[in-house]
């Protein structure tokens, strides 16, 4: 296999279009090593988990990218997060193992909320947070996140995401804007370089080396293609960041826990890390003294 855990981003000068192509490897097989996920479960995590490099390369932001659809159909919860450095993490949830077929019938009653939690001014700073809602409608995942790109950038855009249990891939075009004088050409090429696209095997998406694929499909462009950027999974999860949860619950809740557990513990969904705390430390969280990592987190 070709190009693991990375994100390649080119442009076809000639169509005046961008694109990115996403590989998830180990990234990928960790997310499935957290939890048994059916088969179409593991498919509509999959689309999840190679849609959010590509969704982190059009949009600017500088702290936390999240996907997530909650919804009353067999698949109750999915969540993907990505930083802008190629981190990212995802989880689904579900009560019975989704038929296949329309998102509608994965979901139910849904919608996909897209929010960016941008933090200019460093990780110190209070986030800008925006959101974005669109409808859970199409086949795949890939439909309603189209539909959320003419909704918000208005500039078309279409993806093609695939998974197996070793790999997940994404692939993205998007126009690049331009002045009203090209219009009519933009859109002649535009409809061009996707059926070009629609050809694009999935095992050539799965596994072609990026610019062998790229000169294969889209042979009469001039073709400009990026270095490539590394993804891996990341969990943002922290002792620090647990006992924050605690110093939430309140001082008494808190006691009350620690009376009838003996302990507090907090496990990560994402990751399945462990924190735990004894009467020492929730003392010690209420009075404000800072929280150290220590034996007491399980990975």
């Amino acid at each position: 296999m070709q190009d693991k855990d990375s994100r390649h981003r080119f442009i076809l000068e000639k169509a005046q279009v961008r694109g990115v192509l996403v590989r998830l490897d180990t990234t990928w097989r960790e997310v499935l090593a957290l939890a048994d996920y059916p088969p179409n479960v593991q498919q509509v995590l999959g689309h999840a988990m190679a849609a959010m490099p590509l969704l982190a390369s059009m949009i600017k932001f500088t702290g936390k990218l999240t996907l997530q659809a909650r919804g009353s159909g067999p698949v109750t919860l999915l969540v993907v997060q990505g930083s802008a450095d190629g981190g990212q993490r995802g989880l689904a949830r579900w009560k019975e193992e989704p038929p296949a077929g329309p998102l509608e019938k994965v979901f139910g009653d849904a919608t996909l909320t897209i929010q960016i939690e941008s933090r200019p001014g460093g990780a110190n700073q209070d986030a800008d947070v925006y959101q974005g809602v669109v409808g859970i409608e199409g086949e795949l995942l890939q439909d309603a996140l189209a539909g959320y790109f003419e909704n918000s950038e208005q500039l078309p855009t279409r993806l093609w995401l695939v998974c197996t249990k070793d790999r997940a891939a994404g692939f993205m075009l998007q126009q690049l804007p331009v002045d009203d004088s090209r219009k009519s050409d933009r859109e002649d090429d535009w409809h061009r370089v996707n059926l070009l696209a629609d050809t694009i095997e999935q095992d050539e998406l799965m596994e072609k080396q990026t610019e062998k694929l790229l000169q294969q499909v889209f042979a009469e462009d001039d073709i400009r293609v990026f270095d490539p950027e590394p993804l891996r999974f990341e969990c943002g999860c922290s002792r620090e960041r647990t006992a924050g949860l605690i110093a939430g619950l309140g001082h008494e809740e808190a006691i009350d826990i620690l009376k009838k557990e003996g302990q507090i513990e907090i496990t990560c969904e994402f990751c399945n890390s462990k924190n735990t705390f004894d009467s020492i430390d929730v003392e010690a969280i209420f009075r404000g003294d800072s929280v150290q990592e220590n034996d007491n987190t399980i990975h």
